[in-house]
């Protein structure tokens, strides 16, 4: 079965029944990875007729699943999954939907989780009109990155636009982030950084901030506390803090506003069991930590990351290096995997032969660059478990 699977792709496979397969088999072939580089795990499905109703079943009851658009969620919510009770769904890309509007209730779902990592601007049209034929619902997780609407999605919206029409919703998780190209800026003073809570029947604990750039735009965030999911992405500077003890992936961007030092070791504080970090911003460092500092002040201030093993650094400039890879700024222990620009690299460790940087690569199994490169003893040298 192992030489099956891996010899090619079948296009026109309806149907495969695998029988006594166990963990590690199935998370090396119906596994994908997402942006991050993290496995995701969960089958990828691809539904190529939607009218089709050869997808059916009369007994499932929790589906946990991946596909690459809208329309194929809402294939598996048509009734050919009569009797599900739990529904969690990551999609690629929201787009229009191309189906027959179907207003049916659902009358069996219980629990509905909606994770996008991509933008959508058919939040609207799309995702809340889904939702509102969850009147059953109980349990609501959303994960959204929505774009182009003329308002941001808070706490207001989510409750007279959504929840209101939940009356059975008891859990509610979410983590959305809204980006608006034309904020008129009135309550610039009055939205940031601020708790909120509301009501549904029960209490729903929100939190909200914005990141304000120029010409207008404007990014929301707003995420559920206490925070159970395992990620939480696009964190801009204004990032108000917290304990995120559930989380082991996050993002942070910004290409308008550096990320200094303090705020790494915020993130390093709000996150103590991050596991896998990217870093995107092209703006450089203003205030870079000075050899000056004394003794007591250089170790009470360095940023540690204890369980960090995936780092992606995206950035023209070269203090974000600097700043993780140089141990009196940053430790990394137990870093196994580097994403970064060569060029960097070679600057910031001196050719590889720096000791200020030694510390935090000597345990680096994988370097993944943006060309193909042939390296020499030096590197090895600096590198020793390094694939």
């Amino acid at each position: 079965m192992e030489r099956v699977l891996s010899v090619g792709t079948y296009n026109h496979l309806r149907k495969l029944t695998i029988i006594k397969i166990d963990q590690e088999f199935a998370l090396r072939h119906f596994t994908d990875f997402g942006s991050t580089g993290r496995r995701r795990y969960c089958p990828r499905l691809k539904i190529f007729d939607p009218y089709s109703m050869i997808c059916f079943s009369s007994n499932i009851v929790h589906l946990r699943i991946s596909v690459d658009i809208f329309d194929e969620c809402l294939c598996l919510l048509d009734d050919r999954l009569n009797y599900l009770r739990r529904f969690v769904v990551r999609v690629c890309k929201i787009y229009p939907s191309k189906l027959i509007a179907d207003n049916r209730i659902l009358t069996n779902l219980k629990s509905f989780s909606l994770s996008s990592y991509n933008e959508t601007n058919e939040y609207d049209s799309q995702v809340v009109v889904l939702l509102r034929r969850m009147i059953f619902l109980e349990e609501l997780t959303l994960r959204l990155n929505v774009c182009d609407r003329l308002t941001f999605i808070d706490a207001t919206q989510l409750n007279d636009e959504v929840l209101i029409h939940m009356p059975r919703l008891q859990t509610l998780t979410s983590n959305i982030v809204t980006f608006i190209k034309a904020f008129n800026g009135t309550s610039r003073t009055t939205i940031n950084n601020i708790q909120h809570t509301f009501y549904n029947g029960k209490n729903h604990q929100l939190v909200y901030y914005v990141a304000f750039y120029s010409r207008g735009k404007a990014q929301y965030y707003i995420y559920s506390i206490p925070y159970v999911l395992n990620d939480l992405l696009n964190i801009s500077r204004n990032f108000p803090g917290g304990l995120f003890s559930c989380v082991h992936d996050i993002s942070l961007m910004n290409i308008e506003f550096p990320f200094e030092h303090d705020f790494f070791l915020k993130i390093s504080r709000c996150f103590p069991l991050l596991t896998h970090l990217f870093v995107l911003n092209i703006v450089p460092q203003q205030h870079k930590r000075t050899s000056q500092l004394n003794a007591t002040d250089q170790i009470s201030s360095i940023v540690e990351f204890p369980h960090l093993t995936n780092l992606r650094i995206s950035s023209r400039c070269i203090d974000y290096m600097e700043q993780f890879l140089i141990d009196t700024n940053t430790r990394l222990p137990h870093l196994v995997e580097l994403n970064s620009l060569h060029e960097h690299l070679v600057i910031v460790t001196d050719y590889f032969t720096r000791d200020a940087t030694r510390r935090n690569c000597v345990n680096v199994e994988n370097l993944i660059f943006n060309k193909l490169l042939v390296h020499f003893r030096d590197f090895y040298l600096y590198f020793p478990n390094c694939k």
